[in-house]
């Protein structure tokens, strides 16, 4: 039986550890919390649940999702450097983990997401060859023939899709092996109309209202060189032709910029009918949707 000195201390013992931080806390309950946070794209906060679930249940099953879940929020909200240390922790920590796999192939999604195209079909390619399961190995290839067509290496993304067994894969390849080749605008052409004509490459390019703007602007300065000569001020004229040659040659600039940007829209409009058809992720499971990781902190 206690006696009445020792009740005292022992209440303050269970009341500490009641108080101590997450204790009685149900760690699902944590977890759940983080789940939700990052389905509202809520990934600050999310990032935040994950590491106190982490905290209170290093060891628990649910573990190497949460930690990866960390890495997850951190690559949607383009902190490139963070996402790239929490993947790798990923792989460290839970080296046989359905979460290590998931964070090899998100591992090259931080160039595919920096446009660093080159370098993700390198590190997408040499995934395809060291991945330990088929669906990391076929998912990795997908993302290499994405990668391809980002650079426009068509031939090079038929040919990773054509080693996939996926009709997904198959439709994909057949239609970039149907595609016709994007009538585009020629920026030397652009360039050389307004070479001849200030304003002729931009209504060429389909941009009337700058090539009405290059046109005027380089008649006034031609106009007005003109004149300042006829009037004997060859100082004036002088500083004149100097602006008029900078206004002339970014014409010329401007038209085969446009040419260019006229161009990538109308790749930008056939990329995305692509992506809309056959998707930009091969679907082998619920948990392999890596394009869903857009989202800002």
């Amino acid at each position: 039986m206690l006696k009445p000195a020792h009740v005292l201390p022992l209440l303050l013992v269970v009341q500490l550890l009641a108080m101590r931080p997450g204790w009685g806390n149900d760690q699902r309950q944590v977890l759940s919390f983080a789940e939700q946070l990052y389905a509202e794209h809520d990934y600050y906060r999310a990032i935040t649940e994950y590491k106190r679930f982490l905290h209170l249940a290093p060891d628990a099953p649910e573990a190497p999702r949460a930690a990866l879940r960390i890495g997850e929020s951190l690559l949607a909200g383009e902190r490139w450097e963070d996402a790239e240390k929490a993947l790798q922790r990923v792989l460290s920590s839970y080296p046989h983990s359905a979460a290590a796999e998931r964070a090899g192939l998100l591992l090259p999604e931080i160039a595919y997401r920096q446009q660093r195209y080159s370098l993700a079909s390198e590190q997408f390619r040499q995934l395809a060859e060291t991945a330990t399961t088929p669906q990391a190995r076929a998912q990795a290839r997908y993302r290499l023939a994405w990668s391809e067509i980002e650079q426009r290496n068509f031939a090079a993304a038929i040919e990773e899709l054509n080693r996939l067994d996926s009709p997904q894969a198959d439709r994909l390849a057949a239609a970039l092996a149907g595609r016709q080749p994007i009538a585009g605008k020629s920026p030397l052409l652009a360039g050389s109309l307004s070479g001849l004509l200030p304003g002729a490459g931009q209504l060429y390019t389909g941009n009337p209202r700058d090539a009405g703007l290059a046109f005027a602007l380089n008649a006034a300065f031609i106009w007005a060189a003109v004149e300042a000569f006829d009037h004997d001020n060859e100082a004036l004229g002088g500083i004149l032709c100097f602006f008029e040659i900078g206004w002339y040659g970014g014409n010329i600039y401007n038209a085969v910029n446009h040419a260019h940007r006229s161009n990538q829209r109308r790749y930008d409009t056939e990329k995305r009918d692509l992506q809309n058809r056959h998707g930009i992720q091969l679907k082998l499971g619920p948990e392999t949707g890596l394009v869903e990781l857009y989202g800002r902190f």
